[in-house]
């Protein structure tokens, strides 16, 4: 059995609190009219990466991929992987948190690939919020007192302590190995809400990944995404199916353009390393619309 097919989620998100539901497998039914198949064996870089509906509609598309090297004086190929994510809840429901792994396969053990650099690698905050939290402690005293006759003297003593908090949301990037064997070849990002004021996490993001490869042959990319929610999201169903995707399929040949060829896909780029690949990520928690009233004649 591959690594491929022994891949599973981590389990290190709390149990404690909101249901955490897990969208990578598990519970999938045959027939389900929420796959996202690929078209033909043949179908490269399929633009519509993952669909989710339901009580929270999520969403990824493939935005951009370029296929080139790392450098014009270097040995190893690379391909830049740019997927815009949309996380759209209705009415009060909300997501907690959301996990996305990507994880990436050669298509033979003689082929090698591996995640070089993420957007968004590290812990990152977002929108922070400070406030002040005042906390009383209180007892009560007794003092004896004895000349020529016995009193007793008691009050009350109170200490008040202040403090001021900052919370904010977070948005926390990682590569990853699998089976603990190098190298990476697992992206993974993490966002949070604010605990303090728990609003959800924003409603898009946009991540950029970039894999080296020691050949032309073409590789695959498996998407796994893991939520927490709300208890009342959770327990009236997060989605009407959990469906089982397709693996992406990534072909560096420019003359193996595949079923249904994508547009967003370039060749020959021979800089890749040398780009910012955080210039080519975005998270945005809610688009306002400033004239949106408008007189219809």
């Amino acid at each position: 059995m591959s690594d491929h097919d022994q891949y599973s989620l981590p389990k290190h998100l709390d149990d404690v609190g909101p249901m955490r539901l897990e969208m990578y497998e598990t519970g999938a039914e045959e027939g389900s009219g929420f796959h996202v198949f690929n078209v033909a064996e043949d179908q490269y870089h399929r633009a519509e990466v993952l669909q989710r509906t339901g009580a929270i509609d999520i969403t990824c598309n493939l935005e951009k991929v370029v296929h080139g090297a790392m450098s014009a004086d270097s040995d190893e190929y690379a391909t830049l992987i740019v997927m815009q994510w949309f996380f759209q809840p209705k009415g009060s429901r909300r997501i907690s948190e959301a996990t996305i792994e990507l994880m990436f396969e050669a298509s033979s053990d003689d082929s090698k690939v591996e995640v070089e650099k993420i957007s968004f690698l590290d812990t990152y905050s977002l929108m922070p919020t400070t406030q002040e939290e005042t906390h009383t402690k209180a007892g009560d005293a007794t003092v004896g007192v004895e000349q020529f006759a016995s009193a007793s003297l008691s009050g009350t003593w109170e200490k008040t302590i202040t403090r001021t908090t900052t919370n904010a949301i977070t948005l926390s990037g990682g590569k990853r190995l699998i089976n603990n064997r190098p190298p990476n070849r697992i992206a993974t990002w993490t966002l949070s809400e604010n605990k303090s004021q728990p609003a959800g996490i924003p409603a898009s993001l946009k991540v950029a990944v970039l894999v080296s490869r020691d050949d032309q042959e073409k590789f695959f990319c498996k998407v796994a995404l893991t939520c927490k929610t709300d208890l009342k999201t959770a327990a009236q169903g997060f989605f009407k199916k959990i469906p089982k995707d397709h693996p992406l399929i990534f072909q560096p040949n420019p003359h193996e353009k595949g079923t249904r060829p994508y547009k967003n896909v370039t060749y020959g780029d021979e800089e890749l390393g040398s780009i910012d690949l955080n210039q080519l990520g975005d998270v945005t928690f809610r688009t306002v619309v400033m004239n949106g009233q408008k007189t219809w004649k």
